[in-house]
């Protein structure tokens, strides 16, 4: 990054001739390259990456980032406006100075996760297909969790995975089978705005201690599927369950439908990074179809 095409950038975002007074590189990774971004006009995150890598990728997450931001329920990274220079794009959000987690941080997440859970819509899926990460994400509305789930979810990567020869045709048999399961084992819902993506690594610490989200692949779904996605990569501390469970009590018998969700996450990283995700998919299948 020179600074010459990231003040171009800003100036594009921000307009008035702000100035570019320094930034710093902090980090990346398959997707995006991220910058702290320091102007007269304040400090902000620029996230970036080749425009012809992921289409529309920013326009899809800054749409998550508003959605859950108009429901007052949950901070997230503030967006501020996209653009595109010399063959790449630009994201533009709020920098969140960070500060040590306060002593409710986790309970105060359970709730506020649990609040936003409540804005519901008349059907799962979402106004646009999105990604989860590098992974089309498919979000046709359906009125039926299971169905929506099967067609949306788990038959396309499925597919991707027998394509790129990860999955023999027996696996794949195996998959009719529990598609049937699925279609039944979710108690009825009405559709929840998920964050989508929900682990450790997209929730920040505001300096007054509090949670912020970053990085949402959102639509309206099962609420248990963002439960399942907390428990992925190490579970979240017992405190944020316990909040959640008593401001939006989980249905009975949850805990028993969190790999159903997680086949999906499963299958995303199989397709995404090979072979040595192939257990996880396997044995999440043959615990229910023999």
């Amino acid at each position: 990054m020179n600074s010459t095409l990231l003040q171009t950038a800003v100036e594009k975002v921000l307009g008035k001739e702000p100035q570019l007074y320094g930034f710093h590189h902090m980090g990346g990774g398959e997707i995006n390259q991220l910058y702290k971004v320091i102007t007269d006009k304040g400090v902000y995150f620029a996230k970036v990456h080749d425009l012809d890598r992921y289409p529309k990728f920013f326009d899809k997450e800054m749409f998550s980032l508003s959605t859950i931001q108009k429901t007052n329920t949950i901070e997230v990274c503030n967006p501020i406006g996209i653009c595109e220079c010399e063959g790449m794009e630009f994201l533009f959000l709020d920098y969140v100075e960070s500060g040590p987690p306060s002593e409710t941080y986790w309970y105060d997440m359970g709730q506020k996760l649990a609040q936003l859970h409540m804005h519901s819509n008349r059907y799962f899926g979402f106004v646009e297909d999105n990604y989860l990460g590098i992974t089309p994400q498919i979000n046709h509305r359906n009125s039926n969790w299971g169905q929506f789930f099967i067609k949306n979810r788990l038959m396309p990567n499925v597919r991707k995975a027998a394509e790129n020869m990860y999955l023999d045709i027996e696996i794949v048999k195996k998959f009719e089978k529990y598609y049937q399961l699925v279609e039944v084992v979710f108690p009825e819902e009405t559709p929840s705005l998920l964050h989508g993506n929900l682990w450790k690594e997209q929730i920040l610490v505001t300096q007054d201690g509090n949670p912020i989200l970053c990085n949402p692949s959102s639509y309206f779904g099962h609420r248990e599927m963002d439960i399942a996605m907390t428990k992925m990569v190490g579970s979240f501390p017992a405190s944020f369950y316990e909040s959640y469970n008593s401001t939006y009590p989980l249905i009975e018998d949850w805990e028993i439908r969190i790999g159903f969700c997680q086949m999906y996450y499963s299958l995303v990283n199989l397709n995404n990074y090979g072979m040595p995700y192939l257990p996880s998919v396997e044995d999440k299948l043959n615990k229910w179809v023999k």
